[in-house]
């Protein structure tokens, strides 16, 4: 089937609300995949002739090696996978084929009437169509065997409400059409049941898998080619072998069969579900070969049932890989999601932890640096600067008249000129320089590599770009000026503390001068 579909079954299914236009039941019979919704009837018609002709196919072979050993109807309906799968690939689009193909089985090789046949295969065609509405609706986002709620989901829509709807068919009609007695429709409604359900848990997992309808959770660990492979392949001939001879009477064999879970589980959680589902379902095919042909370890004496116990083993290892791996994966996406969580609180703490800092080290309202962030900068920039023996210089300045600013225009309107303030200068200075306010309106600035000359010339440019703000009150002039001291470090260098105070010094001497000046310390 893979062949003639390529393009529909490739890569993982999208349900995203937005992928499915409309809501409610017509939603849930669109294709799993929507991409399947924008081909053409070509497409479609070519998609139901191959679903009719591989049910004919598989049905008349399951049917005919089944009543070759005196079984009807067959204890297995490997046609009820394919139609599973089908109905989870194209919903109600591949009805068509399932109901055909099911309508020629029943009449050709079941030699069942017309009318019979058409009511067994609307059956087997709505019973898919309802198990796969269940199963969708139930199924977790990351996929249906990621979870155990998607193992049940598939258990209880794919497997045991699509046999429930067939099996009530099917019953229906043999009690409409051929008059079976209604005391005897419970035991054939059974049979039917455990038929279709047994076909479909046993054969739809390894074709939705492979057909790419369902993502399948890779195993872990380190992968070893040729070791997995020996376990897959030597399970399998194992398998072959126990069933393809007469044990002798008294084994304990029949009890050792199931520990056929342990390599299944290996082969699951190291490579993927994928490979242990078809392993299983090669398992499957072999024991009830083998079985029914009266070889294998359920053929003797102490076992009453025979069929039943080969049932009871693909059961249980079925459920204990379809189980084992979707809390394993449920547990790595859980892990995963713990790593995203983590990193994303570490990204946020360290986010958090550098506002912080910026916070501690700038000032709120001009975004330079403030008085402590200040100090500790231009002690450790000083050191550097006196280590190289290079000169440095230290200009402070104070504006002119921002007390009678704030008290005329109000504190929103110095709060504007000090941000002014800051952004002039930072226009000004160089990108090694450091610049903070020390409080109020008193400024300072470190240039490093600065001689005195070069430092008058910085606070000239300074005071030039200062003098561009305009004032919001008449009376102190229409722009805004400041008082510059300067202060250079001499070459055996100098702390901080003492070279602000003589910077302050000079400033004192402008603002003593008439302000709006720039005055170095001697």
């Amino acid at each position: 089937m893979s062949a003639t579909l390529p393009c529909a079954l490739s890569g993982h299914m999208d349900h995203s609300p937005s992928s499915w236009p409309g809501t409610g039941l017509l939603r849930s019979l669109r294709p799993w995949n929507p991409g399947w919704c924008r081909r053409g009837l070509r497409f479609w018609l070519a998609g139901n002739l191959l679903v009719m002709l591989c049910y004919l196919a598989l049905g008349w072979a399951v049917g005919r090696f089944f009543a070759s050993f005196g079984l009807f109807p067959a204890p297995i309906w490997l046609p009820a996978g394919l139609a599973a799968a089908a109905a989870m690939a194209g919903g109600w689009r591949l009805l068509p084929g399932i109901f055909l193909g099911s309508f020629l089985v029943n009449a050709l090789a079941y030699q069942a009437g017309a009318g019979l046949s058409a009511v067994i295969s609307l059956g087997n065609a709505l019973g898919p169509l309802a198990g796969m509405v269940l199963t969708r609706h139930f199924r977790p986002a990351s996929g249906l065997f990621t979870r155990f709620q998607g193992v049940v989901a598939f258990l209880a829509g794919c497997v045991l409400l699509h046999a429930f709807v067939t099996a009530s068919c099917g019953t229906f009609g043999l009690w409409w059409l051929e008059g079976v007695p209604p005391a005897a429709l419970p035991a054939h409604w059974s049979s039917w049941l455990l038929c279709d359900a047994g076909g479909t848990f046993y054969f739809a997992p390894s074709l939705i898998l492979w057909l790419g309808l369902e993502r399948t959770p890779a195993g872990r660990g380190t992968r070893l080619p040729l070791l997995d492979g020996a376990v897959w392949l030597g399970t399998a001939l194992l398998a072959a072998l126990v069933f393809s001879i007469r044990l002798p009477p008294g084994l304990p064999s029949a009890q050792l069969i199931f520990l056929l879970a342990v390599p299944l589980s290996w082969i699951a959680l190291r490579i993927s579900l994928r490979a242990a589902y078809t392993l299983l379902t090669l398992l499957c095919i072999i024991a009830s070969a083998g079985t029914v042909s009266g070889y294998g370890p359920f053929q003797s004496g102490g076992v009453a049932n025979p069929m039943q116990s080969v049932g009871m083993l693909i059961v249980l290892c079925a459920m204990n890989i379809l189980t084992l791996l979707a809390l394993v994966s449920e547990r790595r996406e859980a892990e995963a999601a713990l790593a995203d969580a983590n990193r994303l609180l570490e990204w946020r703490v360290a986010e958090r932890t550098a506002e912080l800092k910026r916070q501690a080290e700038t000032d709120a309202l001009t975004g330079i640096a403030n008085r402590r962030s200040f100090m500790n900068q231009a002690e450790i920039l000083l050191r550097r600067e006196a280590e190289a023996g290079r000169p440095c210089a230290l200009l402070a300045f104070d504006l002119d008249h921002f007390k009678s600013i704030n008290d005329r225009a109000g504190h929103a309107a110095g709060d504007a000129v000090l941000r002014l303030t800051a952004e002039r200068c930072t226009q000004a200075l160089r990108q090694a320089d450091l610049f903070g306010r020390l409080g109020g309106e008193e400024f300072a600035i470190l240039l490093p590599a600065t001689s005195a000359e070069e430092a008058h010339a910085v606070a000239e440019r300074l005071r030039a770009a200062l003098a561009t703000i305009i004032l919001p009150l008449e009376g102190l002039g229409s722009r805004l000026s400041a008082s510059f001291g300067i202060a250079t470090m001499p070459p055996g260098g100098l702390p901080l503390e003492t070279l602000l105070h003589r910077a302050d010094g000079a400033l004192y001497q402008a603002k003593g001068s008439g302000r709006d000046r720039i005055c170095a310390a001697g």
